[in-house]
């Protein structure tokens, strides 16, 4: 794995909101609470457990000078720093977080389009960085599109992300074929526009994934099959909901305690067990020392285990609405064994199974780990959301009440 988490800001913390800059609004305003914030970083937007979007860009960060109220514009801002930034998202808000992150391997999904644009002046302003006049020739140009500059046909610098868009009558949210207007792209360009370059648009996805949490590998025991098993705690301040099956990644710490980065060095492994006090469980349940079983032999303490649910297996956006009467969800927790095989097309094996689950550990937190539980396959526990719901429960295990999430 290539990624390297190299800071993060967190929206909120700073002693203001927002600042206005002339010509372009309101800018959120945040603090670096980890690592480092560099001028054109790539970033992902958090919102409590949600990546709600990924591949933003730090296209223009500012500070406030020193007893003043104007702004001035800097390259990177260190530990408990105050930055105010655009990244091509107008919805940042108090609380929301974004990752900031590198990543040499990875790149955005350029495979679809939505429109290109051809650059007809470029500008350059000191406080703002780089903006140009386009006309969009073909499809739509939007507030927050990823965009990739083309020079005679031929890719040039890294995507980045409309910072701003502009018409005669001030700012838009698109622009459409045969539609002149301005398109500010701050400090990400590696290479600045000229006239004649073209800006290919591409979708950009939104609720990539929920974060189930993280815990701080303590200590280490190799089963010698490939697996290990590893005690974990679950930091301070910090909540953790870790079920068997689930995905997780590996993250390792380098740097210095003021320049905390962390490089991704496995994901997309699954959670194999996980025991309290020496107990198999299919969930912590909440307990903030536990132990975990990954097929990843390089585990070593003082990494850190992050669970979480891609967008594939458990959908995060709430789906459209419609005008079909909607069917009532069957309650797992709840439903008799009938009830379950009927409405849920479950085998006989898989009943008993989910009963005997049930009434060993009080009920299930959740439908993802119901189906995990189970042996039902992720594209089968897409459908079982569709259908099924878990009813509030409390544990035996702990006793601690949970509702479904």
């Amino acid at each position: 794995m290539t990624e390297v988490r190299v800071g993060l800001i967190e929206f909120g913390k700073a002693l203001n909101d927002s600042v206005t800059l002339p010509g372009l609004g309101e800018l959120p305003g945040g603090q670096v609470s980890a690592g480092r914030a560099v001028r054109g970083a790539r970033a992902r937007l958090r919102r409590a457990d949600r990546v709600l979007a990924d591949n933003l860009r730090l296209g223009i960060m500012v500070r406030k000078k020193f007893f003043s109220s104007d702004v001035e514009p800097v390259t990177d801002a260190g530990f408990l720093k105050d930055v105010f930034v655009a990244a091509g998202r107008r919805d940042i808000r108090n609380g929301d977080a974004l990752e900031l992150y590198t990543d040499d391997a990875v790149g955005p999904d350029l495979s679809r389009q939505d429109g290109v644009s051809q650059v007809v002046a470029p500008a350059y302003d000191q406080l703002t960085g780089f903006r140009a006049q386009v006309l969009v020739r073909d499809g739509v140009l939007r507030f927050g599109a990823l965009v990739a500059l083309a020079r005679g046909g031929r890719p040039v610098g890294e995507p980045m992300r409309v910072l701003g868009l502009f018409g005669p009558a001030g700012p838009l949210e698109e622009l459409p074929a045969g539609q002149p207007g301005t398109v500010l792209l701050g400090f990400q360009c590696d290479v600045p526009p000229l006239a004649g370059d073209t800006l290919t648009a591409f979708p950009s996805p939104e609720d990539l994934e929920r974060r189930e949490g993280v815990a701080v590998v303590h200590g280490l025991s190799d089963l010698g099959t490939g697996s290990v098993v590893a005690a974990v705690e679950v930091p301070e301040g910090q909540g953790a909901l870790f079920t068997v099956g689930v995905r997780a990644r590996v993250l390792r710490p380098v740097g210095t305690t003021f320049n905390e980065r962390s490089a991704v060095v496995a994901a997309d492994l699954r959670i194999l067990s996980l025991a309290r006090d020496g107990v198999a469980a299919r969930t912590n349940g909440g307990a903030r020392t536990f132990t975990v079983g990954l097929a990843f032999r390089d585990l070593r303490q003082n990494d850190t285990i992050e669970a979480y649910v891609p967008a594939e297996v458990a959908p995060l956006a709430p789906p459209p609405t419609s005008s079909v009467p909607s069917v009532p969800l069957l309650d797992v927790n709840a439903a008799s064994g009938p009830e379950l095989a009927r409405a849920l097309s479950l085998s006989p094996e898989q009943v008993a199974t989910a009963l005997e689950l049930r009434q060993r550990q009080g009920g299930f937190p959740d439908v993802e780990a119901f189906g995990v539980a189970i042996g039902l396959q992720p594209h089968e526990i897409v459908r079982l959301r569709k259908r099924a719901t878990a009813g509030r429960v409390a544990l035996r295990e702990t006793g601690v009440r949970q509702l479904d999430i």
